[in-house]
């Protein structure tokens, strides 16, 4: 079997390579092979979705990989659908696994509160974007939907469990990399980050991916997290904690400058509850306690931040360029 490699792999494996297969098996076994012939590239094989495949020219679909079977007189090429050097597609890896297991804890968090709905809205009235052809980045449940019933929507997330969700509201949804878009130049009337933006390793690549997408006339615009404020203050950080941030408001802040957009502040007022359910969200968990279960992630959310004030301010900023 002839295996090619692009991206990554290319420099972990090589560019070509070829193995002789005993039998014949699927692509998910074909990658559990690769693994234990190539440990040096167990991290970017870790995740199929990490990767497109083709065999012998004909591009296979994710939900066909595991059954997408694969013999000796076989081509198969691996083709990147996450970008990055290894350190960002760990980072991502991690990103993926988070929200893949928050979807539920997620949609439950919006039913309560409708505030990603809220959010959105407000982005778009920022983005003065009324109705065309779009681009949701970081798509999540679909939620954006809620907002924009008449437009065209195309979905695009890391992580498959929320995209599960979100193929029922959205006329279009896939996995993908926002720093490494597929669509060609000039494809739509908006492209737009709900949530999303702050949470992209290389934040600075999926805007200049954003602009090359969209047309003349659209707009690129989004919403990104400052942090949860009582009397001016940063509240997490009062009672001891740190929000630990993939790319940074204040880097987002000058990315945007930059770049000629215009950025607004928008404050929430919420209780307490908000933030503790907020940070109940696997994902979010995962940004004040790393590293640990989220069994153990919950149990500090509950026990740590029932110490902050009854009354907070939820503060996100709003850009378009």
């Amino acid at each position: 079997m002839k295996i090619k490699f692009i991206g990554l792999l290319a420099s972990k494996i090589g560019k070509e390579v070829e193995i002789e297969l005993s039998k014949e098996i699927t692509l998910t076994e074909l990658i559990e092979e690769l693994v234990r012939r190539f440990p040096q590239a167990k991290d970017e094989l870790s995740d199929p979705h990490f990767y497109n495949f083709s065999v012998n020219g004909v591009l296979i679909k994710h939900d066909d990989v595991p059954k997408t079977r694969v013999s000796n007189n076989d081509t198969v090429v691996f083709i990147p659908a996450i970008a990055g050097g290894s350190k960002s597609v760990k980072v991502k890896g991690v990103i993926k696994k988070n929200f893949d297991e928050s979807s539920t804890t997620y949609t439950m968090f919006e039913e309560k509160y409708g505030f990603f709905t809220s959010l959105a809205k407000d982005m778009v009235e920022f983005a003065n974007f009324k109705k065309g052809f779009c681009l949701d980045v970081g798509c999540g449940t679909g939620i954006l939907r809620n907002v924009l019933p008449d437009s065209e929507i195309v979905g695009l997330d890391i992580s498959i469990g929320m995209l599960k969700e979100a193929r029922d509201k959205l006329d279009h949804v896939l996995a993908g990399d926002a720093e490494h878009l597929p669509f060609k130049d000039d494809s739509f009337d908006a492209v737009l980050f709900n949530a999303s933006i702050f949470l992209i390793p290389n934040a600075d690549l999926a805007l200049k991916e954003s602009l090359r997408v969209v047309r003349d006339g659209g707009v690129v615009a989004g919403s990104y997290l400052v942090g949860f404020y009582h009397n001016g203050r940063n509240a997490l950080e009062t009672i001891g904690l740190k929000h630990r941030e993939v790319f940074p408001s204040k880097k987002l802040d000058e990315l945007v400058e930059e770049m000629g957009g215009e950025i607004e502040p928008f404050s929430y007022s919420g209780h307490r509850d908000v933030a503790l359910d907020f940070y109940s969200v696997p994902a979010m968990s995962n940004a004040l306690f790393p590293g640990l279960s989220y069994e153990e992630r919950l149990r500090l959310v509950r026990e740590k931040l029932s110490e902050l004030p009854d009354e907070i301010e939820f503060v996100w900023k709003m850009f378009r360029i």
